[in-house]
Formats: structure tokens, C-alpha cells, sequence
């Protein structure tokens, strides 16, 4: 029984230990993976700026049914007094966002209510007739919180009319589906044009002694040594109408007429590829070098020819590898912005374009959570997706086994 118990107790400290020697990874993943998800998810769901701005009158509105009252335009004036510059300029914002116009009439009333005038609605509808009327009042309702499904419902192309029912956003405002899919598009072509570019590569680096191998990979990292601006304009200069490519390929005689080779999508999955290929060699490059070359011999003297044996020996086992390549790639390119921007069209433009668009000029950040957002789900489901399709594969080739 002593024994037991005192297995027991060496076995608790050892967990401690573990833990102990853990607790600093933990508290790392936790404050670059946990804490910016759980922000990115709090701002695209929250809802505070008006109802923290102008508590009194959020609490009037929840309870009023008819026309403004006296009474609500005196607690709107006594809000703007008592508030802050930066909590109006955050209520400005949202209602503005709720119903474009509206931070015009808010910074009015908050010059009158700095006057503090004896009739309030009467002060109010002489700076600004939108006061008598009830769309901004409506308005701040709609915006009082403490959540809102605005942001991710606008994701999605969609939003609440009225009566509360989500209905299809108006053709013109109607953008950010397609983008979502555009960018995903363009980080699957990039992926799977670095599938193909990078597989026999790593295969071929595999082979090599390993000293040679090194020197190869320090050249094929040298894309990510240079700055970002410097490889879209170098893509630029060599994919523009009087560009390097354009004049070789008039100099031998293929083509009469300059091709458009550059601000379209060719150019971005192109110089995209250009820059995100080590990261698709890198990790199939490891995994076949974890295999034996001995296997290879074994199925050679077997009867297997070199197709073969890479197809049913080494890429099964490099599968692994693969898989974490294509993540890698599809990752990175699906939050591009600044080549696409560069160096593709209009119609090229991805969601990171977007997100900074809604974050440094709309001053939007609840738009730009919700796209994150949705990005992110989006990218959790071609995951899944790629894992259940490895499943199979798996199992087919234990099967084979």
C-alpha cells in the first residue's frame, strides 16, 4: 500500500513538473493565438459605443413607443454634456456606420448641448432639422447593444431591414461574398501552382547529398530576404507591356503584339508563387528526407519502376509534409494584400485590401473583424475539408499495407 502511495505521489510530481516546463509555451499561445481571437471576436459581435455614450437616452428609447419626447431631447443633451470627446466621436462613428450622414447632426447637438439650453428640442431641431425626424432616432436604437450580428451579417452581404429580418443587402453594396471567395480562389491557385512547382523540387533536393541540398535551399529562401515593395516592382518591370518578358518573347518571334501580362490575376498568383514557394518545399523537403532511401532499393529490386516508387513508397509517407505545405500557403496568401494590390487589377483586389480599407479609412473595425472573421471560419473549413479528404488516403494505404 506504501508502495502505491508513493507511486502515486512520484507520478503528481512528474505531471507538475510537466506542467511547469509547459506553462511558458501555454502562456505564449495564449497571448498570440488566444487573446487576438477572442478581440477579433469581441469587436465583431459588440455593440457598446452609444449605449456607453448616451446611457440615458439608450434607456429612454428602450422604453418609448411614440414620437421623441421632451423628456428624451433633454437626456440626449444631458448625455452630450456629460460625455467625453472621444466617447461622442465613438457614438458619431457607429451611428454613421448604422446610417451614413448622421455624425453631421451629432457633432451639432453637441455644440448646442455644451450651451446647455433651457429647450432642449427646440435647441436641437434649430441646429439640425434631422432631430424632429425619426430616422435618428431609430438609429440609435438599432445602435444602443450591447451586441449586434451587424458586422458578421455584412460579411456575408446581408443585413436586418426594418422589421428585424435579414434580407440581401442592396446590389451596389453587395462586395464583400465574392471577395471572401476571390481570395480564396487566388490562395488555392497560388497553393496548388506551388504544389506542382514544389514537389518534384523537394524531391529532387531529397536526392541530393545533404551539404548540396543546403546550398539549394538558401537560394530558393532568398525571396523572403528581399522587402515586399522591391519583388512586386521588380514583377512589375518584368511582366509590363515594354517589360523584359514582353521583349524576349517579341526578340525571338512567338508573339507580334505585347502580351498583358501584368495588373491582372496571372501577375498576382504569379509573383504570390514567386514568394510563397519555400514555404510549400520546406516542409515536403522534411518529411522525404525522414525516409529511408532504403526503401526505394528494396521496391526497385521488387520490380517497381521510379514512378512507382515514389508514387506508392515516398509520397504516401510524405504526406504529412504535404499537407502542412499546402496550409502554409493557403494561409499566407489567403491574407495578402499588398501584392495583389500592386501588382494585379481592380477585380484582384482580396480580403486583406479590404480589412485595411475598413480599419484605416471607413474607420470600421467591427466591418473589419467580421471579415476576419469570416476569413478565418472560412479557412477552418477548407482545413477540415483537407483533412477529412487525407483520411481516406490513409486509410487506403494502411489497407494496401
Amino acid at each position: 500500500m506504501a508502495r502505491v502511495e508513493k507511486g502515486t505521489a512520484r507520478d503528481n510530481r512528474a505531471r507538475f513538473f510537466t506542467a511547469l516546463l509547459l506553462a511558458p509555451m501555454s502562456l505564449f499561445l495564449l497571448a498570440v493565438i488566444g487573446l487576438p481571437l477572442f478581440l477579433l471576436v469581441w469587436e465583431s459581435v459588440g455593440d457598446r459605443d452609444v449605449s456607453a455614450g448616451l446611457p440615458r437616452t439608450v434607456e429612454l428609447l428602450a422604453s418609448a413607443h411614440a414620437a421623441p419626447s421632451p423628456d428624451l431631447y433633454a437626456a440626449l443633451v444631458t448625455d452630450l454634456t456629460e460625455a467625453s470627446d472621444t466617447a461622442v466621436g465613438r457614438v458619431a462613428r457607429r451611428l454613421n456606420i448604422e446610417k451614413p450622414g448622421l455624425r453631421t447632426p451629432l457633432v451639432a447637438a453637441r455644440a448646442v448641448a455644451l450651451e446647455r439650453p433651457a429647450d432642449a428640442q427646440a435647441a436641437l431641431v434649430a441646429a439640425d432639422g434631422r432631430w424632429a425626424k425619426p430616422e435618428i432616432w431609430q438609429a440609435i436604437r438599432a445602435s444602443s447593444g450591447p451586441w449586434t450580428d451587424r458586422y458578421l451579417l455584412a460579411a456575408f452581404d446581408l443585413e436586418r431591414n426594418a422589421s428585424g429580418e435579414i434580407v440581401s443587402r442592396p446590389a451596389d453594396l453587395a462586395i464583400y461574398r465574392s471577395i471572401v471567395v476571390r481570395s480564396f480562389v487566388i490562395a488555392g491557385s497560388v497553393a496548388a501552382l506551388c504544389l506542382i512547382l514544389g514537389l518534384p523540387l523537394a524531391l529532387y533536393l531529397a536526392s541530393l547529398p545533404p551539404k548540396s541540398a543546403e546550398r539549394w535551399l538558401l537560394v530558393l529562401m532568398l525571396p523572403l530576404w528581399t522587402s515586399i515593395l522591391v519583388r512586386a516592382m521588380a514583377w512589375i518591370l518584368l511582366l509590363q507591356s515594354n517589360g523584359l518578358i514582353n521583349g524576349v518573347l517579341q526578340r525571338i518571334g512567338l508573339i507580334s503584339a505585347p502580351l498583358d501580362l501584368a495588373f491582372n490575376r496571372l501577375a498576382v498568383v504569379v509573383a504570390m508563387t514567386h514568394v510563397l514557394l519555400p514555404f510549400m518545399v520546406l516542409p515536403i523537403y522534411n518529411a522525404l528526407r525522414a525516409i529511408p532511401r532504403t526503401q526505394l532499393m528494396a521496391a526497385g529490386s521488387l520490380g517497381a519502376t521510379p514512378w512507382q516508387s515514389v508514387r506508392r513508397v515516398y509520397l504516401p509517407q510524405a504526406r504529412a509534409g504535404i499537407a502542412a505545405g499546402i496550409l502554409f500557403v493557403l494561409a499566407s496568401a489567403a491574407g495578402y494584400y499588398i501584392t495583389p494590390a500592386l501588382v494585379g487589377g481592380p477585380a484582384d483586389r482580396m480580403i486583406g485590401t479590404f480589412i485595411e480599407l475598413a480599419v484605416l479609412r471607413t474607420n470600421n473595425p467591427g466591418l473589419a473583424a467580421g471579415l476576419g472573421l469570416v476569413s478565418l471560419v472560412f479557412f477552418l473549413v477548407l482545413v477540415g475539408v483537407l483533412i477529412a479528404v487525407m483520411k481516406p488516403m490513409r486509410a487506403l494505404e494502411g489497407a494496401r499495407g
